[in-house]
């Protein structure tokens, strides 16, 4: 069996961890963009299933950062954070059928916030949300001895050259962006790199992808944080402006001065504790698009793809995340005069 595409069978999934018998087909749930998540009925109850990504689970550490990152979800949620942790069946957080493996939840009622869409009670939310996160003391769970997770903000550097090459050589669309962009993309790689070396000595466990779709919100405007895959070691100031522009915005090219000060007035006011040099943050915050860039080159040339489809992701996400680099390059300036405003003030109102 190729163990480099998906093998999802629900019906065996479903006998081998006793979860009933299907009442309905099972829908797919769209949203995000590494796996593929279903709604699934049964006899017994309704699930939440992710069907994780097969290229990915090749990788040599992903089994034990999703075990780790299933961790970090349940000690959030025994401190009050409204987290939403995988089922646990067999003794493990991990489903496997196959060799396809699966992460299983509860089929709860909430809904996401669209991308660019701004909500101030939802912004004022997650900066609550954000600095409860980061109070709690979640070193507990690293494994010291064997020197898993330790906190490493610095990545291996690419050869956009090679992807661009590979690019015009596979004819594919975002070659000639990618070239125009070579300078660009090796500046942002060492401004990156250089602001990383500075913010590496603070650092926190927290979510790390706390973005609209990672949230579902009862009809009361309580969230409920969902999909901790990419939990692990982050600055915390590096994740609290991703947090502001995630939803203030800035994807949509919309962003909201009032949106991104209400984010991060609302985390500090709530003990989050911002004492790095924000220059420095934002511009660490090309490390995470560059790498999101990179992914996306090797699923768009097949190096690192399941299938057609996920290629034609790989594809879209490539343009869409160049698009995106030069978007937050010219905002730094404007995020900088927004935060040094609220210095200013203190905890402005």
């Amino acid at each position: 069996m190729d163990n480099s595409i998906y093998h999802i069978n629900f019906s065996k999934l479903c006998e081998k961890y006793n979860l009933g018998q299907l009442t309905t087909e099972p829908e797919q749930v769209h949203g995000g963009f590494l796996h593929r998540m279903y709604q699934l009925k049964t006899d017994k109850d309704e699930y939440a299933v992710k069907a994780l990504n097969p290229q990915i689970m090749k990788r040599d550490a992903a089994m034990n950062n999703y075990i780790f990152s299933e961790k970090v979800s349940n000690v959030a949620l025994q401190n009050g954070i409204n987290a939403l942790p995988a089922i646990i069946s067999k003794g493990s957080c991990i489903h496997e059928v196959e060799g396809q493996y699966y992460l299983l939840f509860p089929w709860i009622q909430g809904k996401t916030l669209p991308t660019g869409i701004v909500d101030m009670d939802c912004c004022i939310a997650i900066g609550e949300t954000l600095a409860k996160i980061h109070r709690i003391d979640l070193t507990q769970l690293l494994d010291r001895s064997e020197g898993e997770n330790e906190p490493v903000l610095t990545t291996d550097h690419v050869d956009w050259n090679e992807y661009a090459i590979k690019g015009q050589s596979d004819n594919l669309v975002w070659s000639s962006l990618l070239l125009d962009h070579l300078d660009k993309l090796y500046y942002w790689d060492k401004l990156a790199d250089a602001s990383a070396k500075l913010l590496m000595n603070n650092c926190v466990i927290s979510h790390r992808d706390l973005d609209q779709k990672n949230v579902l919100w009862d009809k009361n405007k309580v969230p409920t944080i969902i999909d901790w895959e990419a939990a692990g070691i982050t600055n915390p100031t590096l994740e609290l402006i991703d947090v502001a522009l995630y939803w203030s915005g800035f994807e949509s090219g919309n962003l909201s001065e009032d949106a991104f000060c209400s984010v991060i007035r609302t985390y500090q006011n709530h003990g989050g504790k911002a004492s790095d040099n924000w220059l420095d943050v934002l511009n660490c915050g090309f490390q995470g698009k560059l790498e999101w860039l990179a992914y996306n080159m090797r699923r768009s040339l097949g190096l690192e793809s399941t299938d057609d489809s996920e290629q034609q992701l790989g594809t879209r996400e490539v343009i869409k995340t160049i698009q995106a680099l030069n978007d937050y390059a010219d905002i730094i300036p404007q995020c900088i005069e927004w935060i040094g405003g609220i210095d200013e003030s203190g905890m402005r109102s």
